[in-house]
């Protein structure tokens, strides 16, 4: 089959590549769509090539249903992220994240995908491809499920440190649920979509001396009510445990090298620090209510590029000149 192949250093080309082999309980997608995901960056950047690729955000038809009764061939679906065992405590709720022997998707920037039947959801003629992506994996599912889980409400503040792709989405979704946010960021192109997201405020923190009194002034001196990490960066989750209000919510979103001192959560603060890596496969119909209640959940797709053009594709997102990208096929 056709996909693009990770060559190392920044450089990808379509290549052949080995055609998926069925197993038990495995159903054949063949791509439709996919997203670039800010976690390939490692691995587009990296001096190592890989055979294939990263992807893992993807929806499509199914092309082979390899005795599947769930579905039939033909059938719209959107692959989950992360897929476990289907058996165990955690994959019976639902949160295939937690599963013991949990993957990831990999390869998805191809013609076709494996994914076993039961992490797959169905879509509907009303959603679109890009939008069949974003509902199906971690586009839509990180901002959603971090921002349910925070238990981001109607009149909140809420601060977004960093808005790549991820944060541009919790700015989507934060605002759609009636929050006030405010987006930091250095790249001034990604704070200019997050105002196009609905941002409060953004603030380029290269231009302010002191990101704390800035956040604070803008909060009565009483600080964000939750604040999003999604940067992976050290000052940021200082910044963050510095300014949220007392008995907020700090949580974690980025990857990075961070360490803090329990004893910053406690005086004068009773704060809450809690991480959120994906999402969940049950997360899935509340984020359909949200997107049949109005979310416009493809405003934070700004570039789509046929497979052919993946090179052109990738160059743009690894410079932040885009938030969430699709490929399509």
């Amino acid at each position: 089959m056709k996909g693009i192949k990770f060559l190392g250093n920044s450089r990808v080309e379509l290549a052949d590549l080995p055609d998926p082999k069925l197993g038990e309980g495995d159903v054949l997608v063949k791509v439709k769509a996919s997203a670039i995901c800010g976690s390939e960056m490692g691995s587009y950047r990296s001096p190592n090539p890989m055979n294939g690729n990263a992807g893992h955000e993807v929806m499509g038809v199914i092309a082979d249903l390899n005795g599947s009764k769930r579905f039939k061939e033909g059938d719209r679906v959107g692959v989950f992220t992360i897929q476990g065992c289907g058996k165990c405590f955690w994959c019976l709720q639902g949160k295939p994240d937690f599963c013991k022997e949990a993957g990831g998707v990999s390869n998805a920037h191809s013609e076709y995908v494996l994914s076993k039947e039961m992490w797959l959801h169905p879509l509907s003629d009303d959603i679109d491809d890009a939008t069949g992506v974003l509902l199906a994996g971690d586009g839509l599912g990180v901002p959603c499920g971090a921002s349910a889980r925070a238990g981001v409400v109607a009149g909140d503040v809420t601060c977004v440190f960093g808005v790549g792709p991820v944060g541009l989405g919790m700015t989507l979704v934060q605002t759609f649920i009636g929050a006030r946010v405010i987006s930091i960021d250095i790249n001034p192109h990604r704070l200019n979509l997050a105002t196009e997201m609905g941002a409060w405020k953004t603030i380029n923190s290269t231009e302010v001396s002191d990101l704390r009194a800035v956040l604070l002034d803008l909060t009565n001196g009483l600080g964000p009510n939750k604040c999003f990490e999604c940067s992976g960066r050290q000052e940021t989750l200082d910044v963050a445990l510095d300014v949220t209000i007392p008995e907020g919510i700090v949580t974690v979103i980025g990857h990075g090298d961070q360490k803090i001192n329990p004893q910053r959560l406690i005086f004068r603060k009773n704060m809450k620090l809690m991480g959120n890596w994906v999402c969940h496969f049950s997360d899935y119909d509340n984020m359909l209510r949200m997107l049949h209640n109005g979310l416009q959940a493809t405003r934070i797709v700004t570039n789509r590029f046929p497979l052919e053009q993946a090179d052109e594709a990738y160059s743009r997102f690894s410079q932040g000149l885009e938030g969430k990208v699709i490929l399509t096929q």
